[in-house]
């Protein structure tokens, strides 16, 4: 019996210490790319920053009421510092890097200046690693290849697709749209891809009104637009001159036609940076084990450099331990980051523990699923002030207008049954004029109690975007004052109009919606609708 102990405890021993050095080694993966949390990290006030983008509408008398737009922008200086400041390693992860949309010129190429900045640093540091994920719409979903990854690959830098069928959850109790992926995934397998180059060839003879670019609309297009699913995360991650990593995790996209949207950021230095390039990296994994639909290699890059890649070029970094999980007076604020199902799980915990003079800050582009919903309404009935709603009016949409869906109803349903939980809800409109509210921001605090919660990312607060639906990637921070403070300054700015500028409007102004099942079709099981 002891014999046989012995022996299990030396194997499990062996076991142990062959995993660990995988691990190290890269063959395995220790982290989650999707339904991720990472640990609670702590980080000095100064290693955490919060950065807006943000328009305005200033009058003039001497134009007889009529005034101009203004922008005022943070998060992309933040971004090209960033990269200015790289020497080993650059992560993008972006679900709109192109020109999609963009039919007009804007004084803001974002998308060139981004590429520009990547490949002159390659310049700079030819060792630099540089690699960048997009949301397979790039690609028109099927074999479209954008200008910038052009750019990208003929100056040694790699380009990942994610991949949308693993990992997520379906975007219908019935699954047929991911199971006929996965059908079509086996089959382009079995029959060394030509199961969907005859599918594109017989599908592209179709005389269809659709191409992107001059490149016709493809099967696997088509598909892919039916699945209405997408990596709609923010991240841009790079190493601090070569001492550590900072990440940025953003709700703004560098996309020409975004360029003067309302975002938020946040910025963080240290362990959790590490963490999310992790996440990242296996993002990138998952990809290129699915072949070259989904791995487009630089164009020098040969059998080794792909076989290696993982081991060489962007190795796992080691789990952070020890202090980094432990408060102390030099690092007194915590970090989490939360990505897909994980996020409503922090959004509606954060709301579920206020209490009495804690003040409620929302900033959102979409609002409309529902656990989150009940959150807001009971957390109001539990604070002695109104929680305010600072929303999109949902008109705006690159060039097309919209109907107020979902925000107008959802705001129209929290101010009926706001009184009906003993508290008081308000509401009110982003002033936009033809940009949007693109912000996914909320903070919780109370000056008198020390408590300083805020969040921001990607994630709109919609079933899609919070049920596992699509990718996506926010960060939570708490204990840290300075981030908090900046951004209710900048919320109170708004509402208030205080400076003289118009950036909000009364919710009379957009109080008619649509019925109610215009948002209520978009929420569970079915997800049909694209906000």
């Amino acid at each position: 019996m002891h014999t046989i102990l012995g022996r299990t405890l030396s194997l499990s021993l062996l076991l142990t210490t062959h995993l660990m050095v995988q691990a190290q080694a890269g063959d395995i993966r220790p982290i989650k790319r999707t339904n991720n949390r990472s640990p609670e990290f702590f980080a000095a006030p100064a290693d955490i920053s919060y950065f807006m983008d943000y328009t305005g509408f200033r009058h003039s008398e001497k134009q007889d009421g009529e005034g101009e737009r203004f922008f005022e922008t943070g998060i992309g200086p933040k971004a090209l510092e960033m990269i200015e400041t790289a020497e080993e390693v650059i992560i993008l992860s972006v679900f709109l890097f192109d020109s999609f949309y963009s039919e007009t010129e804007t004084t803001r190429d974002i998308v060139g200046t981004l590429t520009r900045s990547f490949v002159d640093k390659r310049k700079q540091f030819p060792g630099i690693r540089i690699a960048v994920l997009l949301d397979p719409s790039h690609k028109s979903y099927g074999t479209r290849v954008s200008p910038s990854e052009r750019t990208f690959r003929e100056n040694g830098i790699d380009v990942f697709y994610s991949d949308l069928l693993s990992g997520l959850k379906k975007a219908s109790p019935t699954g047929l749209r991911e199971g006929a992926g996965q059908f079509s995934r086996l089959m382009n397998r079995a029959t060394l891809n030509q199961w969907g180059n005859l599918g594109n060839k017989l599908f592209s003879r179709a005389k269809l009104p659709v191409d992107f670019d001059g490149d016709p609309l493809t099967l696997e297009g088509a598909y892919n637009a039916f699945l209405l699913k997408a990596n709609h995360r923010k991240i841009l991650l790079t190493d601090v001159g070569g001492k550590g990593y900072e990440a940025l995790v953003t709700s703004a996209n560098p996309h020409n036609a975004s360029a003067y949207h309302v975002n938020s950021a946040l910025s963080v230095k240290g362990e959790t940076a590490s963490y999310i390039y992790n996440v990242l990296r296996e993002d990138m994994r998952q990809s290129a084990s699915l072949g070259k639909q989904f791995a487009h290699w630089n164009h020098a890059a040969d059998r080794h450099y792909r076989k290696t890649f993982f081991k060489t070029r962007f190795p796992p970094l080691p789990a952070p331990l020890g202090p980094a999980l432990t408060r102390s007076e030099e690092k007194p604020a915590s970090v989490i980051f939360v990505t897909e199902s994980e996020i409503p799980r922090a959004v509606i915990d954060m709301l579920n523990r206020t209490s009495p003079g804690d003040q409620v800050r929302i900033q959102m582009f979409y609002l409309s699923f529902k656990p989150v919903l009940k959150a807001i309404l009971q957390a109001c009935g539990r604070t002695e002030h109104p929680v305010r709603l600072l929303l999109d009016a949902n008109k705006d949409s690159f060039n097309k207008v919209k109907d107020g869906t979902p925000n107008r109803q959802v705001a129209r349903y929290l101010l009926k049954h706001a009184p009906e939980h003993g508290g008081q809800i308000e509401v009110r409109w982003y002033s936009t004029h033809g940009e949007q509210n693109h912000a996914k921001t909320m903070s919780i605090s109370n000056a008198k109690t020390g408590k300083f919660e805020l969040t921001t990312g990607s994630c709109n607060w919609t079933g899609r975007n919070m049920d596992g639906v699509n990718m996506e990637a926010n960060l939570l921070v708490r204990g840290d004052r300075g981030s908090t403070d900046v951004f209710n300054k900048y919320f109170d700015l708004f509402w208030s109009n205080s400076d003289g500028n118009e950036y909000s409007l009364d919710y009379s102004t957009f109080s008619e919606a649509a019925p109610d099942w215009k948002w209520i079709k978009g929420e569970k099981p079915f997800y049909w609708s694209t906000f």
